[in-house]
């Protein structure tokens, strides 16, 4: 699941690179905020898929979409700090999540 949810925060930041035709992130994070997309006191070097999703254009679209946006706020639970927890998810939560990232991942690899 840690591996999973870092994935579209990675997928996320790839594709606002892509996006905004940046080779980096400190490239996009400027492009970002001289376009005042994002403000000087927030940053692209973050966990919060949330905040990542809002920085690319449409993104709207994934939060009127009544199928997935559920979806999404499942995925969204995830936090780099799983990977220092001990307690681990039972199968049915791990499916789901699973489940979650792989329709949120198509979503992104299609409307971003």
């Amino acid at each position: 699941m840690y591996i999973a949810g870092y994935a579209v925060e990675c997928l996320l930041k790839t594709k606002l690179m892509q996006i905004y035709d940046c080779k980096n992130l400190r490239d996009l994070e400027w492009e970002l905020q001289r376009r005042l997309i994002l403000s000087t006191h927030r940053t692209v070097f973050t966990h919060q898929l949330a905040d990542l999703l809002k920085l690319a254009p449409g993104s709207d679209r994934l939060k009127r979409n009544r199928e997935l946006w559920p979806l999404f706020n499942n995925v969204n639970r995830w936090t780099p700090n799983w990977r220092y927890t001990p307690k681990p998810a039972d199968r049915t939560e791990a499916t789901e999540f699973i489940t979650s990232v792989e329709q949120i991942i198509h979503w992104i690899n299609n409307n971003l």
